[in-house]
């Protein structure tokens, strides 16, 4: 029993690293679409992040028996779950803040109990319901900045529904890793599923006008490094080894460190806090709170 409780902490220390990085992937992706487009931003981010997948996970990939690999999975996550997700969260961001987007993500522990039953046919209770309509009156203020009259006012922010696609096709990813990986190892589930989203990004470039190049700062190379190898190889290692050792239902509440981790260095970075940000943050995470009772 103890070594039980012992390796459930170990994962759920997992869990929460990846989610303080995730936090922090807002600020390294905003950085960098400063000097290059969505795709070439998501390009660096999967190079980054599946050469050290690559160099780390080698001795495990050899070994790999192909005849086992859930391919099915691998596709979905690969180009829904991680290419799809990315798309909208980095076209997402050219119209949004940092904390907008990370508060808009830190729906997903909803997303994904709802996904979760309706694809695992897990439970669903009436704190679910509540919880739910909680949150969604939270993004909702959110989305409005507060004012619900801008919905009819035309001055919604396209960025922040691009965010919302995403956190829905991040909570699939959740579910899927679940469901697919079967007896593949967490090293070779992950590296392929990121190569493949690799190869989305590369084909999506190749059609890019302004293609890819290395002409960039300094600090674009720190944040494109941070945010592959740190913000992808580690915390999707970390991330999906959790979820599939604890669960889909029971990690998502861990996405709830993701806008505080963003917050914490936002303000270290000089960005705006504004009251309905706290209002709907508030919102959200109480929603969470009665979501999981």
């Amino acid at each position: 029993m103890t070594n039980h409780k012992n390796s459930a902490v170990f994962y759920n220390l997992y869990l929460l690293i990846a989610a303080i990085f995730w936090g922090m992937n807002f600020h390294f992706a905003k950085f960098m679409l400063n000097e290059s487009s969505f795709a070439e931003s998501g390009t660096w981010r999967y190079i980054f992040g599946v050469v050290p997948l690559i160099v780390f996970s080698w001795n495990t990939i050899k070994t790999t028996n192909f005849k086992l690999l859930p391919i099915k999975g691998i596709l979905l996550i690969g180009f829904v779950g991680l290419f799809g997700f990315n798309i909208f969260f980095f076209m997402g961001l050219q119209y949004t803040s940092s904390l907008n987007a990370a508060l808009i993500v830190s729906l997903n522990p909803i997303t994904t109990i709802f996904l979760s039953k309706a694809i695992l046919k897990t439970k669903l209770t009436k704190h679910h319901i509540l919880g739910a309509s909680i949150s969604l009156i939270g993004v909702l203020f959110l989305v409005t900045k507060g004012n619900i009259s801008n919905f009819s006012m035309g001055k919604l922010n396209i960025g922040d529904f691009m965010i919302l696609i995403a956190n829905f096709l991040f909570g699939l990813h959740h579910v899927w890793v679940k469901q697919y990986r079967g007896q593949v190892s967490n090293q070779q589930f992950t590296t392929f599923t990121n190569v493949i989203c690799l190869v989305g990004f590369l084909f999506l470039i190749s059609f890019h006008e302004n293609g890819i190049t290395i002409d960039h700062s300094n600090m674009y190379w720190i944040n494109a490094i941070g945010i592959g190898c740190f913000g992808t190889a580690l915390a999707y290692i970390l991330w999906n080894e959790g979820v599939y050792r604890i669960g889909a239902n029971k990690a998502g509440i861990f996405m709830n460190m993701v806008p505080l981790a963003t917050a914490i260095t936002g303000f270290f970075l000089g960005d705006s806090f504004e009251f309905f940000h706290l209002t709907s943050g508030f919102l959200i995470l109480f929603g969470i709170f009665v979501f999981k009772r």
